[in-house]
């Protein structure tokens, strides 16, 4: 096990680099010679990072020294690096696997944002009742690594090869973060490629692997390849793991690679590499559709919260069913055992050892060293303390009762159990010269995380070190914002360096033929680094730069990004003139005004069609005209008038001409859509791949569909359209019902009826009601209002207010001194509410 009293200070120097701006700063805040150390919240690159580590196969102690190349991105369950191995030093022989020189992924267990992290970690303790095992518990983080050279040697059983799952080589503490962390295999790989398809609902019309010549057959195999593993994981008794590539999770997507080096078969290098979940799945809080599913099921076999709880039973059954080909990973299977039961013990977990605390001493014990080793491993203990707390028997409850208490808990857990702490809290309030200089080392913190968001220039940021005033200012108004705009509304030099570059862009783009191919080539380029583009196919569209339909697309493009701004225009000024009409001549009050206001402007940029969009549209219908040219724009065409997917009309037009270019420039328009949402627009999310077949793929399928069945399509459109209207309508009925709700008026007198006459008609349709005591006349409609009310009646009415809120609209009459009035018997009566 990795002992923390080992660990080693990271080593931050490079000496042949000058240092980078976070190490500037990190200077000024040893200079602000402070008790407590520097916080760090990640790792940057270029740091070279010393660790104790210790091999998961053999299990032998040692130290490594890796240079951070990148960070690769981070998510509730910590964040990861790609490192180079610089040493690597283990007293009783080498670890399998780590070599100098070679690159690896090290993920520390700990989430780069304060935000993830918080919510993780509530979760956890909601589900555990204790801090979150794989980042504080060297047991946890064991019980990971161990599980995933099971599954690794299980995989090559049953897909014919163990790089189906990622390698991983040995655990370690990162004294900075407090977090515990692993070195795994680095795999050169993407998530999927976009793939055109214009047969969407044929995708699994077959039994077994897909055909050859499939359309989709990288999407196929990955579902296949995932489903698979979700089978050998249930049969290994590891069935909680099995969530991290459960398919309708909806972002379990990006846990399985597609080696690059495995050359051009849909099936081939497929690679599992993540087996750390990130939030606990308690009975209410379901986070996807699949877990919906996942609770019910965990709810049936008598397990409330599931996490990454595993059946050792089974996994017995399975080794028993497979020992010759686990023989040599018996060390590993004796350790998880071991780790897994120190691991369980350890926390309260009432949902599965319930009463059991109450009657089992040894129980209690584990579990208190267990919060206590991991409170040591968050940094919320000292060594001499945490002994301390381990030998007495009294304040080890009370501290742990007060660690219930949101954030308060935390801060007295620390305050007590670090001297550091403690003694950095006196002289804030003892010395004023060491309180300013603590106020400066914190914002020295604040501005390290700020600079590696991008929200400041690294002059800006010095400067705001020595102006407290103005850094306050600064993340109270604008650190709430995206790190863009915080640093445009501050940072006027940006601003116009952003607003010049925008439109010498557009610019260039409309009048320099050059520059466009220029753009089309660093696309290009940047798709063959993703692997959104095989080699092959970049040097294909390159070679194709000069060719006239991909000269048109360019041209046409240019134009559509300067329809780009008209809808947010049009917006801006439909909604402010109907919210000053409304409260100038209708007299709304400001808030009703205003948000009438804001209705119609989310209701234009919510249309399928909009401004921006018949702009784009009228332009190619233009293009059509004057070059006498329907074949290369009929599809263009009718796409350009819709609202956002305009833009893909013209990709949708190159199919035929340029599948590749096509596919690419349609994925990316699909990834920069769906990266706005939060969590489930992570990059390689199902919700990618569904915006892409939805508007590009979909698209193409009712073409062929209508070429090939045409009346079978036109009829499934029209019942699509008939329930899309319906929906829409059902929709906007419940807002309407939502926010304005019903009001009764009781006992109200009739002051007079006023039938109202349609042109034509035999009998009203209406009545025109006035009540004394009420502004204004209420419509009825006919089958809502009883003809033998008449004025002088005391009546209950039932009404709401009118969709804009400047009157009401009626919906039900009863006599006050009777039961509900029954309508005409020629008129249905209404539902009531």
């Amino acid at each position: 096990m990795t002992d923390l009293a080992t660990q080693l200070q990271p080593d931050r120097t490079t000496p042949t680099d000058p240092p980078s701006f976070a190490r500037k700063l990190e200077q000024e805040f040893g200079e602000c010679r402070l008790v407590r150390p520097f916080r760090r919240t990640a790792h940057e690159p270029g740091d070279r990072l010393e660790y104790a580590i210790t091999g998961v196969l053999p299990a032998r102690a040692g130290r490594m020294v890796v240079e951070v190349e990148r960070f690769v991105g981070g998510g509730f369950a910590g964040q990861v690096y790609k490192v180079r191995l610089l040493e690597v030093h283990v007293d009783e022989g080498p670890i399998a696997g780590l070599e100098v020189g070679r690159q690896y992924a090290v993920k520390v267990l700990r989430p780069p944002s304060g935000f993830a992290r918080l919510f993780r970690d509530f979760l956890y303790f909601l589900a555990y009742q204790g801090p979150f095992a794989a980042q504080a518990n060297p047991a946890g983080v064991r019980v990971g690594v161990l599980w995933q050279k099971l599954i690794r040697r299980a995989a090559s059983l049953r897909f014919g090869e163990e790089t189906a799952v990622c390698d991983t080589y040995a655990t370690f503490y990162d004294d900075d973060l407090h977090s515990l962390g692993e070195i795994n295999e680095w795999i050169d790989g993407r998530i999927w490629k976009f793939e055109v398809d214009d047969d969407l609902f044929g995708r699994w019309a077959f039994h077994g692997d897909p055909p050859a010549d499939h359309n989709s057959p990288e999407f196929v195999h990955k579902k296949l390849f995932m489903r698979e593993l979700v089978c050998l994981l249930h049969e290994m008794g590891a069935g909680e793991l099995a969530r991290q590539y459960e398919w309708w999770t909806c972002k379990s997507q990006p846990n399985a690679l597609k080696r690059l080096a495995a050359g051009a078969s849909p099936k081939a290098g497929l690679t599992a590499v993540d087996f750390r979940a990130g939030l606990a799945l308690l009975p209410f809080a379901p986070m996807s559709p699949a877990d919906v599913w996942l609770i019910l099921r965990g709810l049936a076999q008598g397990r409330i919260v599931q996490f990454d709880r595993s059946d050792p039973a089974r996994l017995e059954e399975f080794l028993d069913a497979h020992r010759e080909s686990f023989a040599d990973l018996q060390p590993a299977v004796d350790e998880l055992r071991q780790a897994d039961a120190v691991h369980r013990t350890s926390l309260p977990d009432l949902t599965h050892q319930g009463l059991r605390l109450l009657t089992d001493g040894s129980l209690r014990r584990s579990v208190k060293d267990g919060i206590i080793t991991g409170w040591q491993h968050l940094g919320r203990l000292d060594e001499d303390h945490a002994a301390g707390l381990r030998r007495g028997r009294v304040l080890f409850p009370l501290l742990y009762c007060l660690a219930w208490i949101p954030f308060l808990g935390t801060a007295v857990v620390k305050l007590w159990g670090s001297t550091v702490r403690r003694t950095h809290l006196k002289r804030c309030l003892t010395s004023g010269r060491y309180l300013w200089r603590a106020m400066r080392g914190a914002r020295i913190e604040t501005l390290v995380v700020w600079h590696r968001k991008g929200r400041g220039c690294d002059a800006r940021l010095r400067k705001l070190v020595h102006r407290p005033v103005r850094y306050w200012l600064q993340r109270i108004l604008c650190g709430w914002m995206p790190p863009r705009w915080h640093r445009f509304l501050t940072e006027p030099a940006f601003a116009r360096e952003s607003v010049r570059n925008a439109a010498g862009f557009v610019y260039k783009f409309l009048r320099v033929p050059s520059f466009r191919e220029e753009w089309l080539l660093s696309e290009v380029e940047a798709g063959r680094r993703e692997g959104m583009l095989t080699d092959a196919e970049a040097a294909h569209i390159a070679g194709e730069i000069k060719d006239p339909f991909i000269q048109k697309y360019l041209r046409c493009l240019a134009v559509h990004l300067c329809t780009v701004p008209i809808t947010q225009i049009v917006m801006v000024i439909a909604g402010v003139s109907t919210g000053t009409y409304l409260y100038k001549v209708h007299g709304l009050d400001w808030g009703k005004a205003v948000a009438a206001g804001t209705a119609v402007a989310v209701a234009i940029q919510g249309s399928p069609i909009s401004p921006g969009s018949i702009a784009r549209g009228l332009f190619v219908l233009y293009l059509m005209i004057r070059e006498r040219d329907v074949r290369n724009y009929y599809i263009a065409a009718p796409v350009s008038f819709l609202h956002v997917i305009g833009y893909l009309a013209f990709p949708l037009q190159m199919v035929a001409h340029d599948a590749a270019l096509a596919r690419f420039l349609a994925g990316r328009w699909a990834k920069n859509l769906t990266h706005v949402v939060p969590v489930f627009g992570e990059s390689g999310g199902l919700l990618e791949h569904f915006v892409f077949d939805l508007f590009f793929n979909f698209p193409l399928t009712m073409k062929r569909g209508f070429k090939t069945r045409p009346l079978r399509w036109a009829a499934g459109t029209f019942v699509a359209l008939a329930v899309a209207a319906v929906a829409v309508y059902g929709l906007l009925v419940g807002a309407y019902r939502l926010t304005h709700p019903v009001q009764m008026l009781d006992d109200v007198k009739v002051a007079a009826v006023t039938p109202v006459m349609s042109e034509g008609a035999d009998a009203p349709t209406s009545f025109e009601v006035q009540f004394e005591a009420i502004d204004g006349r209420v419509p009825f409609p006919a089958n809502a209002w009883d003809t033998r009310i008449t004025a002088g009646d005391v009546v209950d009415a039932r009404v709401r207010a009118s969709w804009f809120g400047a009157g009401l609209t009626g919906e039900q009459v009863t006599s006050a001194s009777s039961s509900p009035t029954s309508a005409p018997a020629s008129v249905d009566s209404p539902m009531p509410d």
